[in-house]
């Protein structure tokens, strides 16, 4: 058994309520594949406690490393995890992101579908790339104008 996860049952980590419990970060830092730099870990703070900018910040440095080659899945559940919170409140960023993870076959379903579904999202949420790229789909076609257009 995973020693955090005994601790959790045992009941010596704090619950906060909700699923969660207060895990010290030292006890999860080596378990990270991705260094985190001390303002990284003032936007972890950030995106645990809600904030969009900050989930799809760490989503996407989270992407990054399971993009690479000898990336393992934890970043990409990691990346998933963020993004998704952050897409959720409309941040085009993570939207995006979660496409990118999709075409690279990062997550499960139909990944082409996904990641055309989730660039299509961040189209119309006005990320200019993902209109660009949805633009190029549909031959003759203009990019989306956005709310930020």
């Amino acid at each position: 058994m995973v020693p955090d996860k005994r601790r959790i049952e045992e009941g010596l980590v704090p619950r906060l309520g909700g699923g969660r419990a207060l895990v010290p970060f030292d006890a999860v830092q080596p378990g990270l594949a991705v260094t985190l730099a001390a303002d990284d870990l003032d936007t972890l703070v950030l995106a645990d406690q809600g904030d969009a900018t900050a989930q799809a910040e760490m989503g996407a440095l989270f992407a990054l490393a399971a993009l690479q080659a000898d990336a393992g899945g934890g970043n990409a559940i990691a990346a998933r995890y963020f993004l998704e919170q952050a897409a959720g409140q409309g941040e085009a960023d993570a939207m995006h992101w979660m496409g990118v993870l999709h075409a690279a076959g990062l997550c499960e379903g139909d990944a082409n579908a996904q990641a055309l579904m989730w660039v299509a999202k961040a189209a119309a949420h006005g990320h200019v790339i993902a209109r660009e790229q949805l633009a190029r789909l549909v031959p003759g076609a203009a990019a989306p104008a956005g709310p930020h257009a």
